[in-house]
């Protein structure tokens, strides 16, 4: 398959995954609408709203192929400073987050631990969406 082939077929892909992803929007907000447990509410939000954001990320994926798209060195360094910042925000949240985990009896706070776990994993996220950024401005990303 020529390179031209796969990006097509990537955009492709990524509009057939808009439109699951549009379709788990749908579904979560079925389930927020069907529901009164602020903590059935607050899972399918957290999906619901990762969708709509996966739905971002694949648009602009499709951009990348389909128009210029780059991400200069210079933008990076620009707000460097602030995303070193947020970097050490990010650590901190996840030291909290582990430190919590370390709190809880697991037999008998199943529901602590699951939202507790989901928050650091979330944050780990973002400390390696960060990371990657900086190898990106290193001009050292794959």
């Amino acid at each position: 398959m020529s390179k031209k082939e796969a990006q097509l077929q990537l955009v492709e892909n990524m509009r057939r995954w808009q439109k699951v992803e549009n379709a788990a929007v749908t579904s979560t907000a079925q389930i927020m609408e069907g529901t009164e447990n602020e903590y059935i509410r607050a899972v399918a939000e957290i999906i619901n709203r990762d969708s709509q954001m996966h739905y971002r990320i694949q648009q602009l994926i499709v951009d990348s192929v389909t128009k210029t798209a780059t991400m200069p060195v210079e933008d990076l360094k620009a707000v460097w400073d602030a995303v070193e910042r947020h970097i050490e925000i990010e650590k901190r949240t996840i030291k909290l987050a582990e430190e919590s985990l370390e709190l809880l009896d697991h037999r008998r706070q199943g529901l602590q631990q699951y939202l507790l776990e989901y928050l650091l994993e979330d944050e780990k996220k973002h400390d390696n969406l960060l990371e990657k950024l900086e190898l990106i401005k290193k001009g050292m990303y794959p």
